[in-house]
């Protein structure tokens, strides 16, 4: 079951890396097109700042999921490594468990934000507010199962430096 966890966790992370990698060339090539279209033919594309303000909301909570795959967060545990073994380990569960708490919380408020966006309409674009807005409980969601997983492999881990 573990394995299985884990090799669709590298899945989601692949997917991720190459929907953010694609959304930033996307990006670029938008607002450059935008640029020159504004600046060289004086016929400026006003729908590309719309589409890359959406790509930086979904970029952002890409990249927040992805750093939690990559446990690259900013972790600040210097006080913790003077605690004993088993002391530093309750705290490790702690952290996780809030970690799990709040990122799952954010994912619910943003699934509430959705919800309420979903109506309104960008008066650029023509289209709902809501693709905006649904990233969020999205990648929060993904950014939970990324935490999961990553605990549950550390169990493990954590278990054998003990035995050493």
């Amino acid at each position: 079951m573990k394995t299985q966890l884990i090799v669709i966790n590298n899945i989601v992370f692949r997917l991720e890396k190459i929907f953010l990698g694609l959304s930033l060339a996307l990006m670029v090539t938008l607002l450059s097109a935008g640029v020159f279209f504004r600046y060289v033919l004086n016929d400026p594309i006003v729908w590309s700042e719309s589409i890359a303000k959406l790509l930086i909301v979904w970029m952002t909570f890409l990249g927040a999921s992805i750093a939690f795959s990559e446990k690259s967060h900013i972790r600040v545990d210097s006080l913790v490594d003077y605690f004993p073994f088993k002391a530093r380990q309750i705290i490790k569960h702690i952290v996780e468990l809030f970690t799990v708490s709040i990122v799952a919380y954010m994912g619910y408020l943003g699934f509430i934000y959705f919800e309420t966006t979903i109506t309104s309409t960008s008066p650029i674009l023509g289209i709902s507010i809501g693709y905006f807005s649904f990233g969020m409980p999205i990648l929060f969601a993904f950014s939970v199962f990324h935490i999961l997983v990553n605990y549950i492999s550390n169990i493990d881990k954590s278990e054998e430096t003990q035995t050493c």
